[in-house]
């Protein structure tokens, strides 16, 4: 019987170590997919306050990401919640350009994080948005597409997903997040 005790817990620590692996992995393509075109920072000789940061923003975002995992998060919540980034990262205006992360880089953060986490099983619910970003707004036939890394409040982002919600039907899609994963995949 110990060594089943013990079998177990070598399951156990191998689950838990994979988990964390993937989790870092989601993280580090999160933040990639966030600030490659955002121009966040400031200067890039700080990089001890840039990892720093970021080190401290993967913990914000984590515990956020936390409340997701078995309750559904409402719209005004979810909002409320990419707005609570930007909040977050005024402690770190020193090295952020604007003094804080925009909304539309606060919006790509949590709404990438969340779809990870979902594709993933991790998420009981979807996710109530999908990140929003120049390909999805193209695949959704908007003429004009926002510049999502200068979206500075949710009016724009809003209306990109007012029009997703409208061609839900046209998709057969369930929800937001399934529908931006069939435009996301029929694009590769």
């Amino acid at each position: 019987m110990e060594e089943g005790v013990d079998a177990t817990n070598v399951l156990l620590i191998q689950f838990k170590m994979k988990r964390g692996f993937l989790l870092d992995e989601i993280w580090v393509l999160t933040v990639s997919a966030s600030f490659q075109r955002a121009n966040v920072y400031k200067s890039v000789d700080s990089t001890t306050d840039n990892k720093d940061f970021k080190e401290s923003l993967k913990s914000f975002i984590v515990n956020l990401s936390n409340r997701y995992i078995n309750e559904y998060i409402d719209e005004a919540a979810h909002i409320d919640n990419i707005k609570s980034i930007g909040t977050f990262s005024t402690s770190y205006a020193h090295i952020l350009n604007d003094g804080q992360l925009c909304f539309g880089v606060c919006q790509k953060l949590l709404n990438l994080y969340l779809k990870y986490l979902w594709c993933l099983d991790i998420l009981k619910f979807p996710p109530p948005h999908f990140p929003v970003d120049r390909i999805i707004q193209t695949k959704l036939k908007i003429s004009k597409p926002y510049s999502w890394t200068q979206m500075n409040n949710e009016t724009n982002y809003l209306e990109v997903i007012r029009t997703a919600r409208s061609v839900l039907n046209q998709y057969n899609a369930q929800n937001l997040a399934e529908l931006e994963l069939l435009l996301f995949n029929r694009r590769n």
